[in-house]
C-alpha cells in the first residue's frame, strides 16, 4: 500500500466492549440499562467509554408545566385589573 493512500483517520463507532456509569463509574456491559451499584439509567456507550445518561423527558415537561403555570399566577396576580 502507498504511504500517502494509508488513512490516519479514527473509525467512526467505538468498539467498546464495557461503558462505565457517568455517575459511580461502575463498569457495565454494553447492554446494561440500568446500573446494578447506583440504580441511575444509563444510555448508549460514548466514544470515551462512558455510558450517557438518558433524557429525562418527565423532568423537562414538569420544569416547562411550573414555568407557565408561575407566569400565568405573576399575570393573573399583578397585571389583570
Amino acid at each position: 500500500m502507498d504511504p500517502k493512500e494509508q488513512s490516519f483517520a479514527k473509525p467512526d463507532t467505538p468498539r467498546h466492549i464495557i461503558k462505565k456509569c457517568p455517575s459511580c463509574y461502575e463498569y457495565l456491559p454494553l447492554r446494561a440499562k440500568v446500573c446494578p451499584a447506583c440504580q441511575n439509567k444509563v444510555g448508549d456507550v460514548d466514544k470515551l467509554g462512558f455510558a450517557g445518561k438518558p433524557f429525562d423527558w418527565m423532568g423537562y415537561l414538569f420544569a416547562v408545566i411550573s414555568i407557565a403555570v408561575f407566569v400565568a399566577f405573576i399575570w393573573w396576580a399583578f397585571f389583570l385589573e
